[in-house]
């Protein structure tokens, strides 16, 4: 064990931004013997084509097959308001597509009525690829994480990764990639509001703390702090005292470095109270990771829990759980340290949703499209076979 726990699995990583990922795609699909699976969400969100726009744009007659998630929120929530983004996100895949059949994967963010209410998207996005065979046929598989909540893109992630493990890639690895197109302006301007009160560990990443209702090991918290999430943050700490006792170590996570160099301030100002006068956080329980990295931020995740879990070895160990409250880049670097450390350490990861958006703009928010910046994040094939 001490050996697979000293190695970092994504330690070297491919990771690529902006025009380089568009460069790589030109000289990836040049052989012409690729077949992609591209899986993306049906959302309002303008960001939603950019990356399969500029994929197609590298090779417009590439053997692709089009995977949609439509995602019911329920007859209530808020982002009904913006079904006219929807439908032209919707008119513009279409056209990119060129009359390509589009397969469509329907599931519901809630289940059952009233009071009784609970989150099941990420329960029913783990059964959007079942098993091997869903995917042996596909040379390359493309998750873009860029109009898709966070629970269902981290269970379907932590599914695809789970199922390519099952079977060995040393002979033709199927290639996992995740997009995402980042834009500072366009996430300021989609507002949640509220935070849902039905929290649970996301379906895959429950890392057997959600099996006890008080586990023996201690607990460490290592919450990703981001703006206006103060009541999630609260919410997320309330859970985990009433189902596993007060954390023996509360560890946030801030953004640093970050294009806004005074982001990592910002954030310990709006959270200044909860952190340090109702919780009494020590200074040097901070962690920083790179806003714009997830792979670093996965390696500093993991090498954190790593060493709790040894200094702690008279104790049993550790168990360990991240909340994530800030971007969809970091939230890969959670995915991939729950995953690869979900069996020799146990690590959950705790979501808390928002009850809806509120869109300020939206032709402020069409105008800022074109801002957006690709991240790419190769997490299997090539690369890692040689």
């Amino acid at each position: 064990m001490d050996k697979i726990m000293n190695k970092n699995r994504w330690d070297p990583y491919v990771q690529m931004r902006g025009e380089e990922t568009i460069g790589f795609f030109q000289s990836h699909l040049k052989s012409g013997n690729k077949k992609i699976l591209f899986i993306l969400g049906k959302g309002f969100d303008v960001r939603m084509n950019i990356a399969i726009s500029k994929l197609l744009s590298c090779s417009p007659k590439i053997d692709l097959q089009c995977l949609l998630i439509e995602f019911n929120e329920g007859d209530g929530s808020h982002s009904h308001l913006y079904k006219s983004l929807v439908d032209e996100n919707l008119a513009e895949l279409t056209t990119l597509l060129n009359g390509n059949i589009i397969n469509k994967k329907k599931i519901s963010l809630l289940g059952g009525d009233g009071r009784n209410k609970k989150r099941i998207g990420d329960k029913q996005s783990s059964t959007i690829i079942k098993n091997f065979s869903d995917l042996s046929q596909f040379t390359d598989v493309i998750v873009d994480i860029s109009a898709l909540p966070r629970g269902v893109y981290s269970s379907l992630i932590g599914k695809i990764l789970t199922v390519i493990d099952s079977k060995s890639q040393t002979e033709n690895p199927i290639n996992f990639f995740i997009f995402v197109a980042e834009n500072a302006e366009i996430d300021i301007r989609i507002q949640e509001y509220g935070s849902d009160n039905d929290l649970n560990y996301l379906y895959g990443f429950g890392g057997g703390i959600e099996l006890s209702a008080e586990i023996e090991e201690p607990l460490i918290w290592f919450p990703i702090l981001g703006e206006n999430k103060v009541d999630h943050f609260k919410k997320a700490f309330t859970h985990i005292i009433r189902s596993q006792n007060r954390p023996y170590e509360i560890c946030p996570v801030l953004p640093f470095p970050a294009k806004n160099l005074r982001r990592s301030d910002s954030l310990l100002i709006e959270y200044h109270k909860v952190l340090f006068d109702e919780l009494s956080i020590e200074a040097k329980n901070i962690m920083y990771v790179p806003e714009q990295n997830p792979f670093e931020a996965y390696i500093r995740l993991n090498d954190a829990i790593k060493n709790y879990n040894k200094s702690l070895k008279s104790l049993s160990g550790c168990k360990a759980v991240i909340s994530n409250f800030s971007s969809k880049l970091l939230s890969i670097g959670s995915i991939l340290s729950a995953h690869e450390l979900r069996t020799d350490v146990g690590v959950g990861i705790l979501n808390v949703d928002s009850e809806g958006y509120n869109i300020k703009d939206v032709e402020d928010l069409k105008k800022l499209k074109n801002n957006s910046e690709l991240f790419l994040s190769w997490l299997s094939g090539d690369p890692y076979n040689e």
